[in-house]
């Protein structure tokens, strides 16, 4: 009988669960859905009929958005900012997390707590001391000024993750290779290095679509339409300067969404192993 209660128990709970993944599903496929629709209709189908299918689909809206809409440039400029922000990410990172993971030197916990602070702190609470850096240093409106703070803004998060992966390799293949002469640094170039790969292709590409995506510090830091970013470029289509082309803006949204679809699509195993990596440590 209580074996009975408990695989009923269990098929409820899972039922319940599915019910909830199929709610959530829907609420984030929904928006997306609507974008879709949205950017193959014309502004006067948008107020008519919202919800209802184009009468007439067009890709009118795609060209109008990497013509007039200055996408090309916008995409062009993200990638610069994402992929040099991750390259830089990407090389300091690993040596500070494993400079503070397995080297014992003076004040290292105090380093170690120092590099991790970041990852506490809200965005708002840095931007006016970063914006008079950057207006002190001439990088006000600059992607290298951009480039520079997201690359300040993400390294806590890049150093935390990687040091939870030297901190689980054993010691005794540090101890060997130490046995063997070599010193802290060939052992971070010829062992480290190498098995840390995997993990820092994970911390890229959650760092890249993080960076992709950021708003806040493009609109801060940016003033030039020709400097502009992807997220602050969408702006363009509702703040007056192309006119309340919300259609245009759809199809904008879908054309900038392409680069992280198809990093998802390629590295999606990748990004969920890095996922549960930060949740259960494995």
């Amino acid at each position: 009988m209580l074996s009975q209660k408990a695989k009923i128990m269990k098929r409820l709970k899972l039922l319940a669960l599915a019910i909830t993944l199929l709610i959530i599903s829907i609420i984030m496929i929904y928006p997306l859905s609507w974008t879709l629709i949205t950017a193959f209709k014309t502004n006067r189908e948008l107020f008519l009929d919202p919800w209802g299918l184009p009468s007439n689909p067009t890709f009118e809206n795609f060209i109008k958005a990497v013509d007039r809409g200055n996408m090309g440039q916008a995409m062009i400029n993200s990638l610069i900012v994402s992929l040099s922000s991750i390259f830089i990410i990407s090389i300091i990172a690993p040596m500070a997390a494993y400079a503070t993971s397995r080297i014992d030197f003076k004040f290292k916990g105090a380093v170690t707590n120092l590099l991790i602070a970041g990852f506490f702190i809200a965005p708002h609470a840095v931007l006016v001391p970063l914006l008079i850096l950057l207006r002190d240093m001439g990088l006000v409106d600059t992607l290298l000024g951009l480039i520079l703070s997201h690359v300040g803004w993400h390294l806590p998060f890049a150093i935390l993750f990687m040091k939870a992966f030297f901190v689980s390799i054993p010691s005794s293949l540090q101890d060997s290779a130490r046995v063997d002469g070599l010193s802290y640094y060939s052992m971070y170039r010829k062992i480290m290095l190498p098995l840390a790969l995997p993990t820092i292709l994970t911390v890229a590409i959650i760092m890249f679509i993080s960076v992709w995506n950021n708003f806040l510090f493009a609109f801060i830091f940016l003033r030039s339409p020709s400097n502009f970013t992807v997220p602050i470029n969408l702006l363009n289509f509702t703040t007056g300067r192309y006119g309340n082309d919300y259609v245009a803006q759809s199809a904008a949204v879908l054309i900038s969404a392409i680069p992280t679809i198809v990093l998802y699509l390629l590295f999606a195993e990748r990004i969920r192993k890095g996922v549960a990596f930060m949740a259960f440590g494995r």
